[in-house]
């Protein structure tokens, strides 16, 4: 003889846990199984033999949506697939389910005459698909057909079904499957178990209400005959926000267990929305607050580690390559090597260095990732085995190794998606690959003594006395339903007053989540305190629940909802509200002044670098610059302070100024002839290309194509006027990017000149290029201010060339006479020039500018670096910005180096202008 199971379906697993809890007191037996309709989709399965079929769904949907030409959802989906095909599948599960036996193959069969176009077209087109997909349907659709063409006499367990319409609402093909297993059993159905179903509906009393509670469980979405006259044992509070609301429920709870006798934990209710800050901040409230909580969800989400690397990575192989893809990939915690590298290799990309140079003692691993990262594809095979390659140099360690075989198992399916093609379809590729958050599968704690926590799409799983319902705003209680993006309600009653479909309207789901709000409230016997948070999680301004409204009607004196609530920020308000614990008033207290004053360290700060002898490292003329117009500034680059943001790739203009010098620098090189313009035109977009691939790849892309070409035609109109600087000098190019070192009073210094010139007179000319025009350098060296180009002629005096390989021009430095420094300004072809040429008379743009260009600069560095020699470090003033600006004709970039430098400045004018 079969075994029977006697299985009660409820909506969902709270109510299923209350029902067991009243089986188990109550009417305890044998075969007696109460459960929600997945457990009895698997209890079926097992007892029909059933076995899963594997259908590949995503990979065969997405295929057959991309297939059907000219179909509603066509536009959308080549724009948000994932999103479209979302909504595609519902719309198709909603029409399938609510027919008798499957909807036709043709449409033609449906009879849609009659029907609105829009509706008609759709389902038009979802024919079409399931035509496309033969047969295949989503795999809950696909479980229950097979189970209603299971054969009964296969069945090695019979199973009775018990349920209540509307508890929970069926589609037709679930209310076949049910007809079908309680034919296939042949018991005849035991009214005492529906009964027992029944008792959860707790409907109330129809008698007059007593109080304001009962008020609500009677009467709330229905015109009233009567009102009733509003108690303490109904209230609404509103709260700034949801952070504030959990610290209040956590405060009312500490109350009621004061001064409530008997009133245990279990007692206390909170009804709250699903939503994971909820359940966040009433858990860290009330852990805060020492009581124990018993049904929160406690689920947490984390990062899909394995499919973002995956993700990114295929941005990688796609070049160019966006920085922001190379970063993720290289700080992935999944890569063979530590978190520490991980981190620099992904700041000197975001710094602009694409070149993803393998640190020191790198294993063979790791060079192997980081030469994956720097290739890329143009063919479906080598793109098939980077990605193999790449999932297989993954490192999870035994934390993470889930997420390495998790995204190995992705890899073989993009494997498969591009076997046997031509082309690479990156979007599709990157579709199947998109991380999703993984849950950590944590279960609520139920235990008996805890708080006990409800959510608001779940019926209540145990009675309380008191209960606070938290998050009381529009969209909740009950939450708000919305029409399809494929059918919206006209088209849902169109089609199911003509076609006969089962098809539930956003009306139809409203009446249901009213009725599970008001059981909620029927579970709570003495005390409901709903509170209304002002602000969303975001800041912005919020409504109270619709249902506040209907609350209204049911009491006297009441002119509106609004009116109900008790404000926490009114004192008045305050004093009314039923167990809020209140402090005793405090005086206001400032917040701590930040005190900005000059700082004396009392230790050599030049020594902070030092190499491995114990020398001082040499300081460059930008570090000095930077000293100049700001001391701390200067430290906090010192000692690698500053901030180091991400933000996305943009042409800004030192990146602008880096391509435009190495253009240059490949044009006009030491021991080469001086190009002739025609060979400088066609040079000129090759040799920036070159630039973009080391320092901008993302330039190379298509978007940015106007912005390449302006920027090689101004390096063309600036390389053409360097030429004639130069042969109108009839200058020797002795060095390019040549690397100087010296001395500044003792101080070792370096720096890189751009171009070192030799004159037929003896004299020599440090150039350095820059990307601007001559109004933004003039009025500095006008000044005295500028120090840049004089502290590579102080090195010239002092030391020379690092690289002593160079021995012509080392004697040809020797002899010479003098060293001129001249600023060629690439936007508006200027010389800028502290020294009059003989020569420069004839080229059009040399300005001579007169008097010592340095005094200035030169004099506040040296002062500088006494001071921070001595250990003293004088903060900038309120006048620093403007005296460098107007009166040093210098823009003050290092103030904005750090927020800590605006924060730490002293009120006051300059001390350079006192």
């Amino acid at each position: 003889m079969k075994s029977i199971v006697h299985f009660l379906l409820v909506p969902d697993g709270s109510a299923a846990r209350r029902l067991r809890r009243i089986l188990a007191t109550q009417s305890p037996c044998m075969g007696l199984m109460v459960g929600t309709w997945p457990e009895l989709i698997e209890q079926a399965k097992t007892a029909y033999l059933v076995t899963p079929l594997s259908s590949d769904w995503k990979t065969r949907f997405y295929s057959a949506l991309e297939s059907v030409a000219d179909a509603f959802w066509s536009n959308s989906f080549e724009v948000a697939p994932q999103e479209v095909a979302a909504e595609v599948e519902a719309a198709l599960s909603l029409v399938v389910s609510a027919t008798q036996s499957g909807i036709a193959t043709s449409s033609d069969a449906l009879n849609l005459e009659g029907i609105a176009d829009r509706p008609r077209k759709h389902v038009e087109d979802i024919v079409r698909l399931l035509v496309k997909l033969d047969g295949l349907l989503p795999d809950e659709l696909l479980g229950i057909q097979q189970l209603l063409t299971a054969e009964s006499s296969s069945v090695i367990r019979q199973i009775a079904v018990y349920h209540l319409a509307g508890f929970p609402s069926l589609t037709r093909w679930q209310g076949a499957l049910i007809d079908k297993l309680n034919a296939d059993s042949g018991i005849e159905p035991d009214p005492a178990l529906t009964g027992l179903i029944a008792s959860l509906l707790l409907d109330p009393s129809p008698g007059t209400p007593q109080t304001s509670i009962q008020a609500l469980q009677q009467r709330l979405f229905a015109v009233p005959d009567e009102t009733a006259p509003l108690d303490d044992t109904v209230q609404w509070v509103g709260v700034r926000d949801f952070l504030e609301e959990a610290e209040v429920a956590a405060g009312m709870a500490q109350q009621m267990l004061a001064e409530t006798p008997g009133l245990v934990p279990a007692d206390i209710g909170l009804l709250l929305p699903d939503t994971f800050e909820y359940s966040l901040a009433v858990n860290d409230a009330f852990s805060a607050a020492g009581l124990p909580l018993s049904g929160l969800p406690v689920d947490k989400w984390h990062r899909d580690l394995g499919h973002e690397a995956l993700f990114h990575f295929l941005y990688c192989r796609q070049k160019p390559s966006p920085a922001m893809a190379l970063a993720v990939c290289l700080s992935s915690p999944l890569m063979p090597w530590s978190k520490e590298q991980g981190a620099e290799l992904a700041q000197a990309v975001m710094d602009g260095d694409y070149r993803l140079r393998p640190f020191p003692a790198a294993t063979r691993s790791a060079r192997q990732m980081l030469e994956l990262l720097r290739e890329g594809d143009e063919r479906p095979d080598t793109l098939a085995a980077a990605i193999q390659d790449f999932v297989g140099l993954l490192d999870g360690s035994e934390q993470l190794e889930s997420h390495v075989y998790h995204v190995k198992a992705t890899a073989d399916e993009l494997c498969a998606v591009l076997t046997g093609k031509t082309d690479i379809d990156w979007s599709l590729l990157r579709r199947l690959a998109s991380p999703k958050n993984i849950s950590t599968g944590e279960s609520p704690d139920f235990n008996l003594e805890g708080i006990t926590v409800w959510r608001e799409a779940h019926e209540a799983w145990r009675p309380v006395r008191f209960l606070m319902v938290l998050g009381f705003a529009s969209g909740h209680y009950p939450m708000a339903s919305s029409d399809s993006a494929v059918f919206v309600t006209e088209d849902l009653l169109a089609l199911r007053d003509t076609l006969g479909l089962s098809l539930a309207t956003p009306a139809d789901q409203m009446r249901d989540r009213r009725a599970r709000f008001k059981r909620q409230l029927a579970s709570v016997a003495e005390f409901v305190c709903f509170t209304i948070p002002r602000r969303d999680a975001s800041g912005a301004s919020q409504s109270p629940s619709e249902s506040l409204v209907f609350m209204g009607q049911l009491y006297s004196g009441i002119d509106d909802g609004e009116s109900l609530i008790l404000e926490m920020d009114v004192a008045v308000d305050r004093d009314r509200i039923r167990f809020l614990p209140q402090a005793g008033s405090q005086p206001p207290r400032l917040p701590r002044a930040i005190v900005a004053e000059d700082i004396q360290f009392g230790c050599n700060l030049l020594a902070l670098r030092t190499d491995a002898e114990g020398k001082l490292r040499p300081e460059s003329p930008s570090s000095l610059e930077t000293l100049m117009v700001s001391r701390l500034a200067w430290l906090l680059r010192r000692i690698n302070a500053e901030p180091q943001g991400w933000e996305p790739e943009r042409p800004d203009v030192m990146l602008l100024g880096t391509l435009t010098h190495q253009v240059l620098e490949e044009l006009f090189q030491a021991s080469r002839p001086i190009p002739d313009p025609q060979a400088i035109s066609a040079q000129v977009e090759p040799l920036l290309d070159g630039a973009i691939r080391t320092h901008a790849p993302f330039l190379r892309a298509a978007q940015w194509q106007v912005e390449r070409r302006h920027l090689a035609s101004g390096i063309t109109k600036a390389a053409l006027a360097w030429r004639d600087v130069l042969v109108t000098l009839n200058a020797e190019i002795l060095g390019t990017e040549e690397w100087l070192e010296g001395d500044l009073d003792g101080l070792p210094i370096h720096g890189q000149a751009d171009i070192l010139l030799g004159l037929p007179d003896g004299r020599l000319l440090v150039v350095d290029y820059k990307r601007s025009s001559a109004n933004s350098r003039r009025p500095r060296m006008q000044k005295g201010y500028d120090s840049q180009a004089n502290l590579y002629r102080t090195m010239l005096q002092t030391g020379g060339p690092k690289s002593e390989d160079n021995t012509a021009l080392l004697d040809r430095l020797k002899a010479g006479d003098s060293t001129g420094i001249v600023y060629f300004m690439t936007n508006d072809q200027t010389s800028l020039a502290d020294a009059l040429v003989v020569e420069s008379g004839a080229i059009p743009g040399w300005e001579v500018l007169d008097g010592d260009v340095a005094q200035q600069a030169m004099t506040l560095i040296r002062e500088r670096l006494g001071e921070v020699g001595a250990g003293q470090l004088y903060l900038n003033r309120d006048g620093d910005a403007t005296f460098f600006d107007k009166q040093a004709g210098v823009k003050p970039y290092a103030l904005d180096n750090s927020p800590l430098i605006p924060l730490f400045t002293i009120p006051g004018d300059a001390r350079e202008a006192e």
